[in-house]
């Protein structure tokens, strides 16, 4: 039997950032935040949980050079992260991020064609 989906029961900001889309929501029974990006032309993407990244995002955002990933540092948890070829998971795995993401696709209906599993 596969297990449910995890509930998603809002999500707390999207945005474009050099040439990556972000997505910043919470998972019902999950004390932690998640960001989904997605690089619009390379295969790059990444799924990853910590604390407080809603907080830090207006910081983050005032230096251009950083990207959100990198500057969110020690606040991430785990995740699971595709270069190319390369698919690391920490944490997490594949399938459970998979299922985080399947859900994070119907909760955007249309607005979420961008996100892609593992």
């Amino acid at each position: 039997m596969m297990a449910s989906l995890p509930v998603i029961p809002s999500i707390h900001q999207m945005f474009l950032r050099h040439d990556r889309k972000y997505c910043i929501f919470p998972v019902t029974g999950r004390d932690v935040d998640f960001l989904y990006y997605s690089h619009t032309s390379r295969p790059l993407r990444s799924l990853m949980f910590g604390r407080n990244f809603l907080d830090q995002l207006p910081g983050l955002m005032e230096r251009e050079e950083l990207c959100i990933e990198c500057g969110l540092g020690l606040s991430v948890k785990g995740g699971v992260a595709l270069d190319t070829r390369d698919l690391i998971a920490w944490h997490c795995t594949v399938e459970e991020a998979n299922r985080i993401l399947i859900a994070l696709k119907q909760k955007l209906g249309e607005e979420g064609r961008w996100i892609e599993p593992f």
